[in-house]
């Protein structure tokens, strides 16, 4: 059974933060013999990395699998308070006996008058409380990395767009259908309330299939991946089918609640942009170019047509269509502010025979566009 690239990350992530705990735990050891005056032999620095490197796997795992996975929904949509609260009380539990069990193998493996048990009072507390502040630091890094995105936290820190660099990406529009008339009916809580929970039940499809989350702007969202990698296995594609999955999935929830379920428009594009850092107070990437603009158009094009799905015909050329998915070419489309029109395609989850374009790599586009 293959592994999904979601799943991938996240053992990277409990691999890292395993191997850094582990790392950790003798440090702090050894500190300790130094302030408290135990003797800090062979056996006692295998011991604090065993703690460690269990204490950070387990921590991790429930963190990045269960609390930011889909089982994990229920606590993510608490109140920050609550959330911190349980997370608190649930991560204490783990640390406390993990180290009560891993003392115990010190004590089968060394004899159990070295382990002793005054280890399961005051020492246990204190090795506790540390390692709670220590993978308290961690998880803070962990959400920040969820609230800021992977790819573009790491970008921050190694300076990759301290100055601007272009790349190739695809972008991924969505936007809510009926969002206007919808805050007439329920009022502004409400459709905030209604519009917040969809963005909520997309961002999982999104990061399920290697993309970032740009940006909310009112009622749409924008994601994006590098192009090679949004391309490989028309994962652009099926992240859409899954946004779509999901929402059908949870159309019953949304009718109990809202008295409606949502509805969303989507549009794809790909080409190059300009990414750097931008601002002060509030740090953030940017990208800017001609290819977003597009997407944007396009997006103004599929509400004028009501069509669900809008793509492209430069990216879609380059992507391996789906077989849940039909391309019907609307034919070059006039886009306010752009001279030269866009080859256009709508996206249909059917089974009838629609046009497919043929397939053609950067290189040929780039040809047939100087040509």
């Amino acid at each position: 059974m293959a592994i999904s690239r979601w799943t991938k990350t996240r053992l990277q992530i409990v691999a890292v933060v395993a191997a850094i705990a582990s790392l950790c735990g003798v440090t702090i050891g050894w500190l300790l013999s130094h302030v408290v005056g135990f003797a800090y032999d062979f056996a006692e620095i295998e011991n604090s990395a065993r703690n460690g490197l269990t204490v950070g796997a387990l921590l991790a795992a429930v963190d990045v699998f269960y609390v930011q996975g889909p089982r994990g929904v229920w606590l993510r949509r608490l109140s920050f308070g609550r959330t911190v609260l349980i997370r608190a009380v649930l991560f204490t539990a783990i640390i406390a006996l993990t180290f009560a069990f891993n003392r115990l193998i010190f004590g089968l493996l060394h004899g159990f008058e070295r382990s002793g048990l005054d280890y399961f009072g005051a020492p246990l507390l204190r090795d506790t409380i540390l390692c709670f502040v220590i993978f308290l630091a961690i998880s803070e890094f962990l959400q920040m990395r969820r609230v800021i995105g992977g790819r573009t936290l790491n970008a921050l820190l190694l300076g990759r767009y301290h100055r601007p660099v272009c790349e190739e990406r695809i972008f991924l529009l969505v936007d809510i259908k009926g969002s206007t008339a919808l805050a007439e009916r329920l009022g502004d809580e409400r459709a905030h309330a209604f519009i917040t929970s969809t963005f909520f039940d997309i961002d999982q499809p999104i990061l399920e299939h290697g993309g970032e989350v740009y940006s909310y702007v009112g009622d749409g969202l924008i994601a994006s991946w590098p192009l090679t990698q949004g391309v490989d296995g028309a994962r652009c594609l099926r992240c859409y089918l899954a946004i779509q999955d999901t929402l059908i999935r949870r159309a019953g929830s949304y009718r109990q609640r809202f008295g409606t379920a949502p509805e969303v428009r989507v549009v794809l594009h790909a080409g190059p942009i300009v990414a750097g850092e931008c601002g002060d107070a509030k740090l953030s990437i940017v990208y800017l170019g001609d290819t977003l603009n597009t997407a944007a158009r396009l997006e103004q094009t599929a509400k004028a047509l009501d069509r669900a799905c809008l793509i492209s015909g430069d990216l879609l050329r380059q992507l391996e269509l789906p077989e849940a998915l039909a391309a019907e070419p609307l034919g070059p489309i006039a886009l306010r502010g752009r001279q030269q029109p866009v080859e256009t395609y709508a996206l249909e989850r059917t089974g009838s025979l629609l046009h497919r374009p043929r397939q053609t790599d950067a290189r040929d586009r780039r040809r047939t566009a100087s040509a």
